[in-house]
């Protein structure tokens, strides 16, 4: 059976995700507009027409996964129960500007338990982390 792992979202929070990302793409678009009728070269029009494409599909991603996360974040709640997951293994990843922890978890659940790989940037070296997981469906996320 796989697990699924919940980004833990309150409903404020993708509210605000949702405003933000809305407004940077109203932004986006005023400007391909008003870059469409710029005395730019052809090409260069092309490329940074390209360029605000881009971020308007970026836009549009964080606007639909934040109302998606927001939505698995109620149905976990209303169905899980808080677990303390045990910390198998962790391996710190540092990318040059900040760093994080991939963590290797045992969940317990009634019965049994399984196992699974969370990334976080709120680890320092607690041997347990505290879960909300759905027994019936391995759904499940990191309480910090």
């Amino acid at each position: 059976m796989t697990t699924t792992e919940v980004v833990l979202t309150s409903r404020g929070s993708a509210l605000v995700q949702r405003i933000i990302s809305g407004v940077s793409l109203a932004g986006t678009l005023v400007g391909m507009v008003v870059l469409a009728f710029s005395d730019e070269p052809w090409w260069a029009i092309v490329l940074w027409e390209l360029g605000l494409l881009v971020g308007a599909l970026v836009c549009v991603a964080i606007w639909s996964s934040a109302g998606s996360d927001a939505k698995d974040t109620v149905a976990l709640r209303a169905t899980g129960t808080v677990a303390v997951a045990e910390v198998l293994e962790s391996t710190r990843e540092d990318d040059g500007d900040s760093y994080s922890h991939l963590l290797k978890l045992w969940i317990p659940v009634s019965g049994d338990g399984f196992e699974v790989h969370h990334r976080c940037h709120h680890y320092s070296d607690e041997q347990q982390v505290r879960v909300l997981v759905d027994p019936a469906t391995r759904t499940w996320g990191a309480l910090h």
